[in-house]
């Protein structure tokens, strides 16, 4: 009686000593996804096009949430009091990395997350009136070195990635220009329209205007050409090594077990296989840039050290 009663004490304490490991039922209810970005906007729409696929491939399911404010990290700051289940996980742009230290936040980003799937990456585009004087990147250069803090660029915010980019463009080409930070990607194209700046550095907002011919692309940001704009170089083809595609993936709360990552996983990859899925996130102005769990989270770690030793070279940008 007493080796029963020991083998079952055995057993319980197996079950609890293994956190990592789930109901092989995963999932049998529905999945919530949160996206921290207003409903209508280019994330909100690849989330729920995200959503729509997991869902086939699950069984189950997947509902986009939208959660707005704190810079894009209200789903990081959810995980922190979720259960780590499975049933509730988010997307994650790149600023949960570097709003630790610019505002300070209540998580760590190395420690509190799980890193499931990364899916894609903006692009963003140097651009200019369609009437501008400058043809390409260099001549916007020179004209800028020969006239200092005579540009004005406008981006979606004060340590956006549009703006990281400008100051580090400004300090390679050693030359100034003038911030304007606009409440939206849309509000800084009204302006660039409107003569208000000299250029703005977009992401998918600026396609419809180059498509008509309202506006010229200079470079682009990304590590490699648009898949949009392909004749486009790129700002490292232009000899600046300045590279942002700013990748967004799927994370859960810390201590999800192996499993339910896993299944979440092969379901972002099986969209990420899908043609017509990654035609829709071109379409939309993202590149696809899947990665799996074990490389996501290599990623996101060298990305939580990257963002710290950026912030801290720039300082403050502020007015850059």
């Amino acid at each position: 009686m007493k080796k029963v009663i020991y083998s079952c004490l055995a057993a319980i304490a197996g079950l609890m000593a293994s956190p990592a490991h789930a109901d092989s039922a995963y999932p049998n209810q529905p999945i919530r996804l949160i996206v921290p970005y207003s409903a209508g906007g280019v994330t909100d729409l690849v989330g729920r096009a995200l959503a729509e696929k997991m869902s086939s491939h699950l069984g189950q399911s997947v509902v986009v949430e939208n959660k707005t404010g704190a810079n894009g990290t209200m789903g990081a700051i959810q995980m922190l009091t979720t259960k780590p289940d499975g049933y509730t996980i988010t997307m994650v742009p790149i600023g949960i990395y570097r709003m630790p230290h610019i505002t300070g936040t209540s998580y760590d980003p190395a420690k509190d997350f799980t890193y499931i799937s990364q899916v894609a990456g903006y692009d963003y585009y140097l651009v200019v009136k369609n009437d501008a004087p400058w043809k390409n990147l260099d001549e916007f250069i020179q004209y800028a070195k020969s006239k200092p803090d005579a540009i004005s660029y406008g981006t979606p915010g004060a340590y956006s990635s549009q703006h990281i980019a400008m100051v580090q463009l400004g300090e390679a080409a050693g030359t100034q220009w003038t911030h304007i930070p606009f409440k939206g990607e849309a509000d800084a194209m009204t302006a660039l329209l409107g003569g208000h700046v000299q250029v703005v550095v977009g992401a998918s907002g600026a396609l419809p205007h180059v498509k008509s011919g309202d506006m010229r692309s200079l470079a682009v940001l990304g590590e490699n050409r648009s898949m949009a704009l392909p004749d486009v170089p790129t700002l490292k083809e232009s000899g600046y090594n300045v590279v942002h595609t700013s990748a967004f993936g799927i994370a859960g709360p810390k201590n999800m077990p192996d499993d339910v990552v896993k299944k979440i996983d092969e379901a972002i990859g099986a969209a990420m296989d899908d043609k017509d899925f990654t035609a829709r996130l071109v379409q939309l102005g993202v590149s696809p840039l899947y990665l799996d769990h074990e490389r996501y989270t290599a990623a996101a770690m060298r990305s939580v050290e990257k963002e710290e030793k950026t912030i801290k070279q720039l300082g403050d940008i502020q007015a850059k």
